[in-house]
């Protein structure tokens, strides 16, 4: 606790709010029923009556319609319902019950957060100005009795309110909740609200309230508070600085006159045979490139990033993790509206980095054979520029985490993701080129409609491809793919006293993931990462396994496992590897024990017979691929 409450005020944490609709003093309209208004109009009593009126201006001339709508006329019944029985009884019951239950544990969080010495500031629905202030923000995912999608909304509202304008320092943000609609809420939430993933984090209520999760989670939290203010300074740079390269660069658009077209025209494009729309929006994806590197304070942001000490961190936060195959994809291939600037009426006008997809021989659909438009691209927009065209020939495989490789071969286009078909890769033959004529292509595309477009690689990849090709003429290096993370199942056992395989009592993990990447050699490395919240499950069922139903070969790593909060830290940061395929990996702690056993691609389950030196681990981590869907 000590330790913790040193590291919060060392990180300038020392104010926190916790917002939620049980802080409100007055009930809202559309949180009380409706049977309990009309129970409550029906038995007042004269007396009751009387005093309503004396009460609430305008009583005796509303209807009970009004009155119900009123937020005025609530309140004053609220502040008076020990005066009002029915009140008490009959209209305030519901709400009175809901609110105790909830209001326990929110105090108690409250509590816990005053005990860490943070000046903690409770809110409900309605702005509160000292919430202005906080470094720490506990939000409920639903501001409201009815946890509606209007409840969201006004939630997701508030903690904006709160973060806005606060690039510096943004505040850290734990969204919580008792809903079962947390996990599947939690990143448009996160979207909405403009949070960033390395200062958000997402926790059930009912795990809050076990002990050790509120210090596990500030501590992550705090420890990488600085990191993550440098993260939101990149980003805050990034948002101004394209608005001011976007204005630098309109600014010199603004000044080509017609006549300075015109010229371009003449002397280049009629020349190059190329349309003035796309070599102008070439020339624009350039200028403002140069623009944004001009701009000193993303320049500034992206240095701070270099004092990020990344070995002390796990892969991408689980909780809502981008999507780096959709990053790298981008990254490749240029957007496909693009490729509407190389048409001419519907008829295709081939460029260099083109990918082309054939048809099967009897043209009943389009196959997985796809081509590489190789030709120089000079040659390609001139008149009489090439009688022929160059292509390279290539297959559509689909994409497995061991197919995501560092090697130079096969030639390889990382990632394409086809519409309705899900995500692929392509391998490149430089053994198999064609060369086909305008007149063959022109058919091939027109009235036989053996093929069609389906990308365009940027010019990089397709130079690299193309020098590849033309090996005597050097390579052209290009951004190394982003490690990217592939779904997967994990099951847990242990091994019992007759060494027979028994499921580890642990909650369903949501989001593990195959992190695939390459370490100091080109081979792929392929690396289990799991949630903070699946570490903290998976470190509480062990602690509460007793050696005495383990087997005899097991006890030892248990012990030394229960022992090393680090074995837990090595799931969450990303540092547990396994086979690329099929096959088992030990884990080994301090002294060569076997403290676990990653077994992926293999039959076991509970009751399997244990063998060999995987009766020696406390816990034995079963991985099983899950494959894409075609839609996504």
């Amino acid at each position: 606790m000590t330790d913790l409450k040193e590291l919060l005020e060392a990180r300038g944490i020392r104010k926190a709010v916790v917002i939620d609709d049980v802080f409100d003093d007055v009930p809202r309209p559309e949180e009380l029923n409706e049977g309990d208004w009309s129970i409550f109009f029906d038995d007042l009593s004269d007396e009751e009556k009387e005093l309503l009126k004396t009460l609430h201006e305008g009583y005796e001339e509303a209807s009970t319609d009004d009155l119900k709508a009123s937020p005025e006329f609530i309140a004053v019944v609220w502040q008076n319902r020990e005066n009002l029985p029915q009140a008490r009884e009959h209209l305030f019951r519901e709400y009175e019950q809901t609110k105790a239950t909830e209001r326990g544990g929110l105090d108690a969080l409250v509590a816990a957060l005053e005990a860490l010495e943070l000046t903690c500031t409770t809110m409900g629905r309605d702005l509160v100005a000292e919430a202005r202030e906080a470094e720490l923000i506990f939000i409920d995912l639903f501001l409201g009795f009815q946890q509606s999608e209007d409840d969201m909304t006004r939630a997701i509202q508030r903690v904006g309110e709160l973060v806005e304008g606060r690039f510096a320092n943004p505040p850290l943000v734990v969204l919580m909740s008792r809903s079962p609609r947390l996990q599947d809420k939690r990143n448009e939430f996160r979207d909405t609200a403009g949070l960033l993933g390395s200062t958000f984090r997402v926790v059930s209520k009912t795990d809050l309230a076990k002990d050790g999760t509120l210090d596990t989670l500030l501590t992550r939290l705090a420890n990488h508070y600085e990191d993550a203010k440098r993260v939101a300074g990149f980003v805050h740079a990034w948002d101004s600085g394209l608005d001011q390269a976007r204005q630098n660069f309109i600014g010199i658009l603004r000044r080509l006159d017609l006549s300075d077209l015109a010229q371009v025209r003449a002397l280049l494009l009629d020349f190059e045979g190329q349309n003035l729309g796309e070599y102008l929006l070439d020339v624009a994806d350039r200028v403002l490139q140069h623009e944004i590197e001009d701009d000193d304070t993303t320049i500034a942001a992206a240095l701070e990033l270099n004092k990020i000490d990344l070995a002390k961190y796990p892969a991408p936060h689980l909780v809502g993790s981008p999507d780096l195959q959709e990053l790298v994809h981008r990254m490749v291939f240029l957007h496909p509206d693009r490729l509407q600037l190389s048409e001419d009426n519907g008829k295709v006008q081939l460029q260099f980095g083109d990918v082309l997809r054939w048809k099967t021989e009897d043209g009943s659909q389009y196959s997985d054979d796809v081509s590489l438009v190789v030709s120089p691209a000079c040659d390609l927009v001139r008149d009489g520029g090439t009688e022929r065209v160059m292509l390279l020939s290539g297959k559509l495989e689909e994409l497995q985490p061991r197919n995501w490789s560092y090697k130079a071969g096969p030639v390889r286009t990382a990632i394409v993701i086809l519409p309705g078909e899900g995500r692929k890769w392509i391998r490149w033959n430089l053994k198999n080129i064609q060369s086909l004529d305008w007149d063959e292509l022109g058919k091939f595309f027109g009235e036989e409609e053996k093929v069609r477009r389906i990308g365009r690689l940027r010019e990089i990849y397709a130079i690299e491809i193309q020098q590849m090709l033309l090996a005597d003429l050097g390579r052209i290096g290009r951004p190394a793919n982003l490690p990217v993370p592939f779904p997967v199942s994990v099951s847990l056992f242990y091994v019992d006293a007759e060494a027979k395989a028994r499921r580890l009592e642990v909650e369903a993990i949501e989001s593990a993931a195959c992190y695939v990447g390459r370490g100091e050699r080109p081979e792929p490395v392929h690396r289990l990462v799991l949630p903070e919240q699946a570490c903290d499950h998976i470190e509480q069922a062990l602690h509460a396994l007793d050696r005495d139903a383990v087997h005899n070969s097991a006890k030892a790593s248990l012990d030394a496992v229960k022992g090393d909060k680090g074995f837990f830290t090595r799931f969450e940061r990303g540092e547990i590897e396994m086979s690329d395929d099929k096959g088992t990996k030990e884990i080994k702690g301090d002294g060569n024990q076997v403290y676990a056993v990653i077994m992926r691609g293999q039959e076991f389950d509970e009751g399997s017979d244990v063998t060999g030196n995987s009766r020696k681990a406390a816990l034995i981590v079963k991985i099983s691929d899950i494959q894409s869907s075609a839609n996504e």
